[in-house]
This record gives structure tokens, C-alpha cells and sequence, in this order.
């Protein structure tokens, strides 16, 4: 999204955009009141597919322009056909390289630039998050990026060797991404670009619902089991930056990248299936900073993330709202599992931590000292190291 009061096209002019505004923005303006609502209106769905041709513009130049043509194209056109060190590092350490320009960039930005003052206004959970899970989600993003490229390299390997259509005509020769026949005709190549966002949607409230708990009267609960061993890191980052955004378990990562085989099944060209990796990279990245403005002001999964039994997709695609998961506060989460013996939200779920529903209860807290993130003198924020008696990671603070 292109955050709150922002134009539709400002998905592909970001970062330049974003800063440029926030450089320009007067320093006397009053945030919006962050709401959620269940489904986007028809300029939020134009907004997601621009968003969506950022995404594609991304995979175009990783398949045709960091590229040769012959034995040095895109490994999916050849070369794949054996699992080799020699292309499948470049892309390993194409995503590692991505990830901390795109989200480790951003999280300064927000957090630490000489910007962070003046924005600090607009983040939707006032206090910063401890610097310990910065660090911690950015070491699980970054692995969670080598996942994504698993899943690429996989891919590549099948339409090398013909097991999945889209990359390779029956001439042997390279299919192209536009004016070819069936699955590669221009419109239906234009129709996988524009949408992306709209049709992995559904696949990540699949995988995302079913690592919560299902709450279940009878039999045992699967989605709690799988909250436990895998989706519960995800909820550690209680107040989110960028970095939180794939901040997953390797599980919920391949997972979370499998949304690339829904192109595949119908044989679309492979520039769709490497966008939308990133467009599950580069949304989840922008989606989670913890800010309304000017990031993607993504107020409904924040409200996730607070409140854990709501909201589990997006509002592209409405289906929290079918299910009645749809919630805009914390009260509307308890009304929504009235008739449960535990009802819902945070504190509810014995499933989460108790540190972690304490950790929730003080990030969500208001703070003591509201305003911008800066010292008594005025000077921007510092990084400071707050520690008693066992041994903690330091915490962001505004002194």
C-alpha cells in the first residue's frame, strides 16, 4: 500500500518518493487516526497493483537484465538441469544483498536517520522496539531470504528440465514473456502481473490461519501445535519494523514463498513466479514497519500482530471478513470469540508466551514520554543499553 493520504502510484517510486515527501512534509502536520477496514476500496486495489508492477519490474531485471542470452541466461532457461553451485550461489546472494538494501535501508530510514524525529509522529506503536529484536529479526529475515531462493532454485531446476512449463517451448527454445501463445499471450502475462498481490492472498491466509490456533471443539488442535513450533517467532516481533516482515521459521518461509507455484500450475512464464517471491518479500518488508506514514500504513495486520486472533490475511481479499476474523480493536477480537471457553486475543491463548503477551501488553502501553524520538537537548535519538540483572539485549529508548 502506499500508505496513509498517499497517492495511488507511489509504490513505484519508492524509496525516492517516500523520502523525498517526508523531507518536504511540514514539520507541524497532524498524523491521521490509523483505522482497518476489512476490504480495500477501488483505489486500494489500484494502489496494489502498482504495487504489483514494482514487484514484476524487480523480477524483469533479474531474469533479462542481470542475465546474458545462450549459456549465460537465466538458469531456468538451460542451465538449471543440474543442480550446480555456479548459478544457484548468484541467486542466493542476489535475495541476501536484496533484503538488506530493501528492509535494512528502510528500517534505518525510519529508525535511525536524521529523519527518525520528524516521523516519529506517524509510528503506530509510539514506543521503538528493543534493539534485540531488530537484530533478531533481521539474522531470521535474512534467513528466511536464502528460503525464498531455495524455492526459486527448485523451480528453476523444473522448468530447466522441462517438468514445469513456462520456461521452455517444445522447439527447445526460450518462451517469451509477452506475444507467445496460451499462458504467454500479452494479456494474460499483463493479467499475472497486475494481480499478483490479489491471488497469493488466499494462499498466505491458508498457510498464515493454519498456524494459528483453530480453536477447535473436538480433536486435537493442529494450529496451536503449529503456533508453538513455528509461527510463534513471527509473533516475538511484537512491535514490528521491516525486518519483521519475514522474520519466520524456516518452515513458515518455504511455506509462505510456495505462493510462486500457483503460476506455475497454469505454466506462466517464470518472470510471474520470481515476482511474486518478491512481491512476498518486498510487501511483507514494507507492510510490517511499524509506521503509517510514509510506509505502507498497514493498520489491519498491526492490529494482528496486537491482538494475534484476528485479521489473519489482507484486505485485498476479503476473506476475514467471510469468515468473520475481520477485527478493527482488541474488543471487537473478544466479540469474536465470545461463545470460545478461552476467548481471544493476546492474553487469551495459552499457546503464546507469557514474556510475550507481557512484552505485547508494555509495547502496546502508553508511553510515559510522548513526541518525537529525541534527548532533552534536542539532539536525535541514541542507542542505549538498559541492563539488570540477567544479561539483556539493549532497547531503543528516547531518553
Amino acid at each position: 500500500m502506499a500508505g496513509a493520504g498517499q497517492p495511488f502510484y507511489m509504490p513505484l517510486t519508492w524509496p525516492i518518493g517516500h523520502v523525498s515527501s517526508a523531507i518536504m512534509k511540514p514539520d507541524d502536520d497532524e498524523p491521521r487516526a490509523p483505522s482497518a477496514t476489512p476490504e480495500l476500496d477501488m483505489i486500494g486495489h489500484v494502489t496494489s497493483m502498482i504495487a504489483a508492477c514494482r514487484s514484476f519490474a524487480m523480477a524483469y531485471m533479474c531474469i533479462f537484465l542481470f542475465y546474458g542470452s545462450g549459456d549465460a541466461a537465466y538458469p531456468a532457461f538451460g542451465r538449471a538441469k543440474e543442480y550446480d553451485v555456479q548459478w544457484m550461489l548468484p541467486i542466493v546472494l542476489r535475495n541476501v544483498v536484496a533484503t538488506w538494501l530493501i528492509a535494512g535501508l528502510w528500517d534505518w530510514f525510519l529508525y535511525f536517520s536524521p529523519l527518525a524525529k520528524k516521523l516519529h509522529k506517524y509510528k503506530l506503536n509510539k514506543r521503538y522496539p528493543a534493539f534485540s529484536q531488530m537484530r533478531h529479526d533481521a539474522i531470521a529475515t535474512t534467513i528466511a531470504s536464502i528460503c525464498g531462493a531455495a524455492v526459486e532454485i527448485v523451480l528453476c531446476h523444473y522448468w530447466a528440465t522441462g517438468q514445469l512449463a513456462g520456461a521452455i517451448g517444445a522447439n527447445g527454445a526460450q518462451r517469451p514473456l509477452f506475444g507467445g501463445d496460451g499462458t504467454h499471450k500479452t494479456w494474460v502475462s499483463v493479467a499475472w502481473m497486475l494481480t499478483c498481490t490479489h491471488w497469493r492472498v488466499p494462499h498466505f491466509y491458508v498457510v498464515h490461519r493454519m498456524m494459528h490456533p483453530w480453536k477447535n471443539r473436538y480433536g486435537p488442535d493442529v494450529g496451536a501445535f503449529l503456533y508453538t513450533w513455528v509461527h510463534k517467532q513471527h509473533h516475538k516481533s511484537h512491535n514490528p519494523t521491516a525486518f519483521s516482515g519475514t522474520n519466520m521459521h524456516p518452515v513458515e518461509a518455504v511455506l509462505y514463498y510456495s505462493a510462486a507455484l500457483i503460476p506455475c500450475a497454469f505454466g506462466a512464464h517464470p518472470a510471474i513466479a520470481v515476482a511474486c517471491i518478491i512481491d512476498c518479500a518486498v510487501g511483507a518488508w514494507l507492510g510490517h514497519d511499524g509506521f503509517q506514514w510514509p510506509g505502507s500504513g498497514d493498520y489491519f495486520h498491526q492490529l494482528h500482530h496486537a491482538h494475534f486472533d484476528c485479521n489473519y490475511g489482507a484486505m485485498h481479499f476479503p476473506i476475514d471478513k467471510w469468515f468473520g476474523t475481520f477485527a478493527d480493536s482488541g474488543k471487537m477480537v473478544r466479540q469474536i470469540w465470545s461463545d470460545h471457553k478461552d476467548g481471544g486475543g493476546a492474553k487469551a491463548n495459552g499457546v503464546h508466551e507469557p514474556t510475550l503477551v507481557a512484552n505485547h501488553a508494555r509495547a502496546t502501553a502508553s508511553p510515559r514520554r510522548t513526541g518525537p524520538a529525541t534527548q532533552r537537548d534536542g539532539t536525535p535519538l541514541r542507542r542505549s543499553v538498559r541492563r539488570s540483572g540477567r544479561k539483556k539485549s539493549g532497547e531503543i529508548v528516547v531518553h
